[in-house]
């Protein structure tokens, strides 16, 4: 053979053996879905023991229920646990995380005269008695309803609900189903305050930063593995309770959103501009709000509903609790309702990608994708982003975990990046897919804003050919 056609012939062959050692690069765009869909932990919180008779139209991402230490520890050392445990496996079979709040004294409704234990005072923890006249019912006919209003600085109160939340972390601390757990307890419905007691007017908090810190400790040092939200009314034990560490301690509950008083009231305004790190807690842990009253109410209070929406974004909200606004107050087509949707799209994190490289060669599978974050937050529960390879047959070839954290991704553009080792065969073809899975396996997967998913939920990647 000439030499000039040897040498055009072995370039060739070493072409065609480059050629056979690798895969053709593959680019895949993505299609955003603009609709609602439900994803664990953003948008509404449902307020019950189940999402049984919810309104469809609303993206309730959790459940959430107030409960008093009477119903819960009945007697002395005895728990019913009968509540949190029926909410928990509800909310985990709709694939959603469940949150509480535990309360010591209620003024809402008729409530007991006991919202703490009988027992508890008799064995000497002193209360008063509040009595509030109520619109008459069946249930009340006068209409008068008298409550026990604990001393919360009573020793022997403290120290008989401190062994209760002891024992409440005991048994919920660290369950997967559970997205966290308001600090509650001290004050009229765990909020932190003693307005709407009979202590006295004006009198909010009466009980020194010592006691009140008890409280918050009573929780900090029992749950250290599911998040503990703190309401942010007191914003002296705010500040204790967040810390000094390099991520806050808590995450931050706010009710009475809508009011014009409260937003007078927030970060960097009085008294809560020299809690240097309050605007920044979103970044590590949640922010959950509730509004004032209901739609009808904050209406004939003239109290400005559209603005009172776009705040709770603007402050970066995973979740809102549905009571005691609730979406279907508000009518359909209605400017107030398109903000309410803007709600179920935009709290907590939206993950919408936007293109896709993925290459095969030297037996090394090579995938970045990028997109943006267009929620207000990010994701808080524990998920991770899982590679699912499947063969021609459908069956999974390989699962690899994304060196890329999805809890890591902020609002605003996000990248992510891995390769790995992956023996697959010539002359075949593998779908693959990307899942943002629930890392304990029970929560529904965090789904992407992208019409192209498969069956199950994942992203579709496409298909890598190897030639």
């Amino acid at each position: 053979m000439p030499i000039k056609k040897l040498f055009l012939f072995s370039f060739m062959a070493s072409l065609l053996c480059i050629c056979h050692s690798q895969s053709c690069v593959s680019e895949i765009s993505f299609d955003e879905n603009s609709e609602i869909f439900q994803n664990p932990g953003q948008g509404w919180m449902r307020s019950g023991e189940t999402l049984k008779g919810s309104w469809n139209k609303v993206n309730f991402g959790a459940g959430y229920i107030r409960l008093t230490w009477a119903v819960l520890e009945p007697e002395e050392g005895v728990y019913n646990w009968a509540l949190i445990d029926n909410s928990l496996k509800s909310f985990s079979k709709d694939g959603l995380p469940f949150y509480f709040r535990i309360m010591c004294v209620n003024t809402s409704g008729y409530p007991p005269f006991y919202n703490s234990p009988k027992w508890v005072f008799d064995k000497g923890a002193k209360y008063t008695v509040h009595t509030m006249q109520k619109k008459p019912s069946k249930k009340c006919p006068d209409g008068v309803v008298k409550v026990a209003v604990p001393e919360f600085g009573d020793p022997v109160f403290m120290d008989a609900h401190e062994k209760f939340v002891k024992a409440l972390a005991a048994r919920y601390d660290g369950d997967p189903r559970l997205g966290g757990i308001d600090l509650g307890s001290y004050g009229n419905w765990g909020e932190w305050h003693c307005t709407g007691l009979g202590l006295g007017k004006g009198v909010v908090r009466p009980h020194s930063r010592g006691v009140r810190r008890r409280y918050a400790d009573m929780y900090l040092e029992n749950f250290k593995k599911t998040a503990v939200i703190f309401m942010t009314d007191d914003h002296e034990t705010l500040e204790y309770a967040l810390g000094v560490g390099e991520k806050p301690r808590v995450g931050m509950r706010r009710d009475g959103v809508g009011s014009p008083g409260h937003f007078k009231r927030w970060i960097g305004t009085s008294p809560y501009e020299k809690i240097a790190r309050m605007g920044d807690v979103w970044k590590d842990m949640p922010i959950l709000f509730e509004f004032y009253g209901s739609a009808e109410m904050m209406r004939e209070k003239g109290w400005d509903i559209p603005y009172s929406l776009k705040w709770v974004l603007k402050n970066h909200a995973c979740l809102v609790n549905e009571g005691p606004l609730t979406p279907c107050q508000i009518s359909d087509g209605s400017a107030e309702e398109r903000l309410l949707r803007d709600i179920d799209l935009y709290a907590g994190a939206r993950l919408v990608p936007e293109k896709a490289r993925i290459g095969y060669a030297e037996g090394v599978l090579k995938v970045s994708l990028s997109g943006e974050n267009r929620g207000v937050s990010k994701i808080y529960l524990p998920y991770e982003f899982v590679y699912e390879l499947r063969d021609s047959s459908g069956k999974i070839f390989m699962q690899c975990l994304s060196s890329k954290d999805p809890r890591s991704i902020l609002p605003g553009k996000f990248e992510l990046s891995d390769e790995f080792a992956a023996d697959l065969k010539r002359g075949e073809h593998y779908n693959l897919s990307l899942r943002v899975r629930h890392i304990p396996k029970i929560l529904s997967d965090f789904k992407f804003a992208a019409k192209n998913l498969t069956k199950d939920g994942a992203l579709d990647l496409g298909v890598v050919k190897v030639k």
